[in-house]
């Protein structure tokens, strides 16, 4: 009896860890997605409403849900401090002190700094173009990545469950 609740256990618990691994894979293709909707509207805000870039920032953190919200929030108040950083390294900082808590990849990251390199560099024209460029290189990202979660999101469900029966046949 032990032996039998013990084996259901484990089954249970590798299981999860499966549906855990390919939680994260849905979770990149969310946040991508979050990505490239907040750079529209910051387009937007940049090209319609000629908003400041902390003000605008804090508005589009509000309206994003979860952690891409929170990241364009703090990168807001951070540029309306107004320590004497540029707006790109401001960016470029809280990209890499939120990139542990989100599922972005190196990849991501990357596109992510490079933008921030030409925030609030050059005109408005200008930024609308880094925008435009940024969001196309993140919907390209996008696409690999909901082709990973269909992929291998399917396969560690999966899996999880398999190697955990299999380990309890093994055992007995």
């Amino acid at each position: 009896m032990v032996k039998l609740i013990g084996s259901v256990l484990f089954v249970m618990a590798t299981t999860g860890l499966g549906l855990w691994k390919a939680a994260s894979y849905s979770e990149r293709t969310k946040e991508l997605h979050q990505l490239i909707t907040a750079l529209q509207m910051l387009e937007t805000e940049i090209s319609y409403g000629a908003t400041p870039l902390p003000e605008a920032l804090t508005r589009i953190g509000s309206r994003i849900a979860g952690k891409i919200g929170l990241l364009l929030s703090d990168t807001g108040f951070a540029l309306s401090q107004g320590d004497g950083r540029s707006a790109g390294q401001i960016f470029q900082e809280q990209v890499l002190r939120w990139s542990p808590k989100l599922h972005l990849k190196t990849e991501d990251q990357e596109i992510l700094c490079t933008f921030g390199h030409t925030l609030g560099n050059s005109d408005r024209l200008d930024q609308i173009k880094h925008i435009h460029l940024t969001c196309k290189r993140l919907a390209a990202e996008e696409t690999t990545a909901r082709d990973e979660r269909d992929r291998l999101g399917k396969m560690w469900k999966y899996l999880g469950a398999l190697m955990g029966l299999a380990a309890v046949i093994i055992m007995y």
